[in-house]
């Protein structure tokens, strides 16, 4: 009896190879916009610690992290993890550090168009840039803009350890372990500094 091939296996390979083939292309796709929304996060983060106009950045970012999630919506697996996702952390770093100091307030997932685990894992790197502006504050003196910043980061790091999130979901407990210590060792330094202030009143 001759042997014929097996019915559904060519059909199978041609699927399975169509599918990495997209998933290799959206894959291309998350990397190339990744690297300069990163690039771009880390300048609109250093631009606000420098007291720096970031608008034209921030305007570029926003269209960029449009593109990159309207481009990726067919391949969650491509939008929620790797270089896609990280590039979403970073840039909701930098978007929430900046509205949190400029408007005291913190945009939502929804508002910058970008994933909820992403939203969350840049929220909690914004804790230790709130630490960079703490302590600057503190060396110029102005001890009440830290507490300020202070009591947002307090704020911040107590929504975080709100959430139970296993490793494999996200690396949120690490986050919130950092935040912690971040926000602990400010507090220090605060106090610290206040009682500096009053010994030499």
């Amino acid at each position: 009896m001759a042997y014929s091939p097996m019915e559904g296996l060519s059909e199978g390979l041609e699927s399975a190879s169509e599918f990495f083939n997209r998933a290799e292309e959206h894959r291309e796709y998350a990397i190339r916009l990744s690297r300069d929304i990163i690039r771009r996060s880390k300048k609109i983060i250093h631009s606000i610690h420098e007291g720096e106009d970031c608008s034209e950045d921030a305007d570029k970012i926003a269209e960029e992290i449009r593109r990159l999630v309207s481009g990726l919506a067919e391949e969650p697996s491509v939008l929620y993890s790797g270089p896609a996702a990280d590039a979403m952390s970073e840039y909701a770093e930098a978007a929430i550090l900046g509205s949190m100091l400029e408007k005291g307030t913190v945009p939502t997932h929804t508002a910058l168009g970008i994933t909820e685990p992403s939203w969350a894992l840049g929220l909690a790197d914004s804790v230790g840039e709130l630490r960079r502006v703490a302590l600057k504050c503190l060396m110029s003196g102005d001890i009440e803009r830290a507490i300020n910043v202070y009591r947002m980061m307090e704020e911040v790091t107590d929504g975080l350890l709100m959430f139970d999130v296993p490793d494999a979901v996200a690396p949120m407990r690490r986050k919130q372990d950092i935040a912690r210590g971040v926000m602990e060792r400010t507090r220090s330094d605060i106090a610290i500094a206040v009682v500096m202030s009053e010994k030499r009143k």
